[in-house]
């Protein structure tokens, strides 16, 4: 059986969250990719870590920078990304439960620090 070893400090992930989503309270979700609204940071699941990654591991799940994933690739009928370790914004030991992705609306601006 063949194994997929990233080099480096390069993670590989498996479960990106990009499908529709139910909360536990009822509300359903439909999925916003292709819309401007899907654009937004999303949780997936690691599965591998080079060498000289330090700071996550295998088994976490990492809240990733809209954009700083692969388009993906199966290997043995299961899909894999690879994450940009730079864009990696949060992690969990826990799988993130009843998260609702929110982006920033198109009129939105940023607030100058005096």
């Amino acid at each position: 059986m063949a194994t997929l070893k990233p080099l480096h400090d390069n993670i590989l992930a498996i479960n990106g969250d990009f499908g529709d989503m139910h909360t536990q309270a009822g509300i359903f979700i439909k999925s916003t990719i292709g819309k401007s609204e899907g654009i937004t940071p999303r949780w997936f699941e690691v599965k591998a870590v080079g060498p000289e990654q330090k700071h996550i591991k295998p088994g976490m799940w990492v809240y990733v920078e809209y954009g700083r994933w692969t388009e993906g690739f199966t290997f043995e009928e299961v899909k894999y990304w690879q994450i940009d370790p730079n864009g990696c914004l949060a992690a969990s030991w826990d799988k993130p439960e009843n998260t609702i992705n929110i982006g920033v609306h198109e009129g939105a601006f940023k607030k100058q620090i005096a």
